[in-house]
C-alpha cells in the first residue's frame, strides 16, 4: 500500500507541473542523446585509430654487407625486445625487387650494383603502438651492433597521439557538462514541485506522516525523469544510428551496451539529483 501510494503521488506530482515535466524530460532526453553520441564517437574514433596503428611499422636497416649469420643474430635480439609482435626479414634481393615494384626501375640496371641494405620490418603489439613506446624501442634497436638506421613514421604517430588525446578530453568534458545540466534541471524541477505542494506537505505533517513517507514521492519523480528521458534517448539514438548507417557511414559501430548505459545513467542521475533537491528544499519544510 505504501509503495503504490508513493508511486501514485509521484506521478500526480508530475501531472501538477506538466510544463516543467515536459521541458525537463525533453532536455534530459536531448542531453542523454548527445552523451550517447559522444560515447559512440569516442568508440569509433578509437577503433579507427587502432586500425591506423596496426599499419605502423619500424624498419631496421642493417649494414649493406651484413652476413646471414649476423642477420639471424640481430633477428634474435629484436625478438627479445618487449613490444615486438612480428618480424619480417627483407634481403638485399627482396629490397631490389620492392624498389622495382614501387618505382618501376631496376636498381641494379641503373647503378650497376645493388646498394640497398638488408632490413627487418617490425610489427608491434597493440600496447606499444604509440609514439612514446616506439621511441623507446627504436633507441634500444639502435644500440644493436650491425644496425645502421631505424625508420618509422614518427610525425604521424605524434599527430595521432596528440589529436586523439585532445578529442577524448573534449568529448569527456562535454559529457560531464551535460550530466551536470541534467542534474541541475531535475534538481530545479523537484524544487518547484516541492514548493507547489507546500500546503499538502504541511497537512501531511499535521496528520503524522513520517519524514520518509513525505520524501518518497519526490524521489519517484526524479527517477521518472531519468527513466523516461533514458528510454526516449535510447529510441532517438537508435533511430539516428540507423539513419547514419544507411545514408552516411555504414561502418559505424554502435555497441548495444551504450543503450543500457544511457538508461542506467538517466535513472542514476535522476535519483541523485532528486535526492539532493529533497535534502536541500524539503528538509527546510519538515
Amino acid at each position: 500500500m505504501s509503495f503504490m501510494f508513493t508511486v501514485k503521488e509521484g506521478l500526480k506530482g508530475l501531472g501538477r507541473a506538466r510544463l516543467a515535466t515536459f521541458l525537463t524530460i525533453t532536455t534530459v532526453t536531448l542531453a542523454l542523446v548527445l552523451i550517447g553520441f559522444f560515447i559512440a564517437l569516442f568508440i569509433n574514433i578509437d577503433r579507427w585509430v587502432g586500425e591506423k596503428r596496426k599499419s605502423i611499422e619500424i624498419e631496421v636497416f642493417l649494414e649493406p654487407l651484413a652476413s646471414e649469420a649476423r642477420a639471424q643474430k640481430i633477428a634474435g635480439q629484436l625478438k627479445a625486445l618487449p613490444g615486438i609482435e612480428q618480424i619480417k626479414f627483407i634481403s638485399k634481393k627482396a629490397a631490389a625487387e620492392r624498389f622495382k615494384k614501387e618505382f618501376g626501375q631496376d636498381v641494379e640496371a641503373v647503378l650497376g650494383a645493388n646498394p640497398l641494405p638488408p632490413s627487418f620490418v617490425l610489427h608491434l603489439s597493440p600496447a606499444h603502438r604509440n609514439a612514446q613506446a616506439i621511441r623507446s624501442i627504436s633507441r634500444n634497436i639502435e644500440k644493436i651492433e650491425g644496425v645502421t638506421e631505424v625508420v618509422y613514421a614518427s610525425g604521424a604517430l605524434a599527430l595521432i597521439d596528440r589529436y586523439t588525446t585532445i578529442i577524448y578530453l573534449i568529448l569527456g568534458g562535454l559529457g560531464l557538462v551535460l550530466i551536470v545540466i541534467i542534474i541541475i534541471l531535475i534538481h530545479n524541477s523537484i524544487r518547484l514541485i516541492i514548493y507547489a505542494r507546500k500546503e499538502i506537505i504541511e497537512i501531511m505533517k499535521l496528520v503524522g506522516a513520517t519524514r520518509s513517507f513525505i520524501r518518497r514521492p519526490f524521489l519517484v519523480e526524479g527517477l521518472f525523469y531519468g527513466l523516461v528521458g533514458g528510454m526516449l534517448a535510447d529510441g532517438a539514438l537508435w533511430a539516428a544510428v540507423y539513419l547514419i548507417r544507411r545514408f552516411i557511414y555504414p561502418q559505424m559501430y554502435m555497441p548495444d551496451a551504450i543503450y543500457g548505459i544511457l538508461l542506467a545513467l538517466g535513472v542514476t542521475v535522476g535519483f541523485i539529483s532528486s535526492q539532493v533537491s529533497v535534502n536541500k528544499h524539503l528538509d527546510s519544510l519538515l
